[in-house]
């Protein structure tokens, strides 16, 4: 799935076997012109990052350990300079974040590195923003959006009756995805007409309460009702889909909530 910051809405998306690689089903290099790319920790595709740099665009990676460039420089995130590389270490460098620029083959690119006590581990990201413009807290706090696609996915699995469909034949299956995706456009749509800082997971939960409603009334053409559904929706809406104060620390969002919005 391709989705879009700027609408909280999906772009694009394919349906395939849980064997075939989704690196073959990123967005293509010639459309990613002057556009901001935040990509998940499974798709580093090295080749992909360089014609997609090509054309003006930002693109960010979540790493892994497996990860092993050669570093070129290495900054705390304080901006003073490691005297040797070799003191990036896992016994000393814990509760620093380490700015890193890196080269692999004719590729330079930054990483940012960062422990995270609670879950144990050192968490990786890639970029090519630059250092005098974005410092690592920016890089960090930047790549936070890309979970709202994880909430998008729960969303669908929870709300749009994604769990289990009730029929083994591929296009049936293929069919109740598209329109769980489209009902869920509809909604997430409607919701952010009503109130465009709106929760829209909360959104999601009663859809039955605001927006079934106003369906019906379309449905049957009872134009005479459609105003009062649609003042409902909206008392509901804005009184019971607010966004929440983010948790900090909260065990499954650690990497995203640990700094500022």
């Amino acid at each position: 799935m391709t989705m879009s910051l700027r609408i909280f809405n999906p772009m694009a998306m394919a349906i395939i076997a849980d064997t075939a690689s989704e690196r073959t089903y990123l967005p293509m290099a010639f459309r990613m012109k002057n556009t901001l790319l935040l990509v998940d920790a499974g798709y580093p595709e090295f080749k992909y990052f360089a014609n997609v740099e090509q054309r003006k665009t930002s693109i960010f990676f979540g790493g892994k350990k497996s990860l092993n460039p050669r570093i070129v420089e290495a900054r705390y995130v304080k901006g003073r300079r490691l005297p040797k590389l070799k003191d990036i270490t896992r016994r000393t460098n814990r509760s620093e974040v380490l700015d890193l620029k890196v080269r692999r083959g004719t590729q330079e690119f930054r990483v940012i590195r960062s422990w995270f006590a609670e879950e144990k581990r050192f968490c990786i990201w890639l970029t090519n923003l630059p250092t005098e413009s974005y410092s690592a807290d920016d890089i960090m706090a930047i790549y936070r959006c890309r979970w709202q696609v994880e909430l998008l996915f729960k969303e669908l699995k929870s709300h749009t009756n994604w769990q289990r469909f009730a029929t083994a034949q591929k296009a049936i299956v293929d069919g109740l995805v598209w329109t769980s995706l489209l009902a869920l456009i509809i909604r997430r749509s409607t919701a952010m007409r009503i109130m465009p800082s709106v929760s829209l997971f909360k959104a999601a939960k009663n859809v039955d309460v605001w927006l079934l409603p106003i369906f019906e009334c379309i449905c049957h053409r009872a134009w005479s009702e459609i105003t009062e559904k649609i003042a409902w929706a909206v008392c509901y809406i804005t009184r019971n889909a607010k966004k929440s104060q983010q948790k900090i620390y909260k065990r499954h969002n650690v990497r995203w909530n640990f700094c500022r919005p």
